[in-house]
């Protein structure tokens, strides 16, 4: 199959090529979903280095489990809940090892917060990040991975209804903090933030 098949399969066909034996199938999947899932798993990491190598063990469990995959949910779904399976072992051992700044600390151990702000220092994702690690993520999955309440509970393990306070005070805590930027002068683009927090704000759950 040739490169633009590829782009133009939906991820559950690469998925079920991939199931037959198909690596470039994979492999697009790979490339596909490797920035989503960097972006998730910073939350977690204590390093940029540590994410990268979640996201390397993410597809690596997702290759040797592939035939396990079922329909039953998109194949999103599925790949995001093996990374936050995988992520909650690593933050388990790092712990245990003591390598994460004691608690107390209002620093967030954020990696790609310093990447996303070279790119663009009052960017949406920007002030998301600074948002607890649970409402990062659910606003991600929502809004980035589009998927469904009942896909999130299924990646975070939470209940739907879980899913959907957390949806509420995400969007909440993030106006506030982009009200809060324009109210201290920073040059934020209205327009983008007018229709983004709109979408935040009505977008059904």
């Amino acid at each position: 199959m040739d490169e633009t098949a590829l782009r133009a399969s939906s991820s559950e066909e690469l998925a079920w090529r991939s199931k037959e034996g198909c690596r470039a199938s994979f492999g697009q999947l790979v490339e596909r979903y490797s920035p989503g899932l960097l972006y998730f798993l910073s939350r977690r990491a204590s390093s940029i280095q540590d994410a990268e190598d979640l996201v390397q063990d993410t597809f690596v469990r997702a290759f040797e489990n592939i035939h396990r995959y079922r329909n039953k949910w998109k194949f999103s779904t599925w790949l995001f809940t093996i990374a936050t399976r995988l992520a909650a072992s690593h933050y388990r051992r790092k712990q245990t090892a003591g390598e994460f700044s004691k608690a107390g600390s209002n620093e967030p151990m954020c990696p790609s917060t310093i990447l996303l702000r070279r790119e663009q220092r009052l960017s949406l994702w920007a002030q998301a990040m600074e948002l607890s690690e649970n409402q990062y993520q659910v606003l991600w999955l929502k809004y980035a991975e589009d998927m469904s309440v009942k896909e999130i509970a299924k990646v975070m393990g939470k209940s739907q209804i879980s899913v959907r306070v957390l949806l509420y005070r995400a969007r909440a805590g993030l106006a506030q903090r982009l009200q809060d930027k324009v109210v201290e002068g920073d040059n934020v683009d209205e327009v983008y933030q007018e229709s983004e927090l709109r979408r935040m704000k009505t977008g059904g759950a």
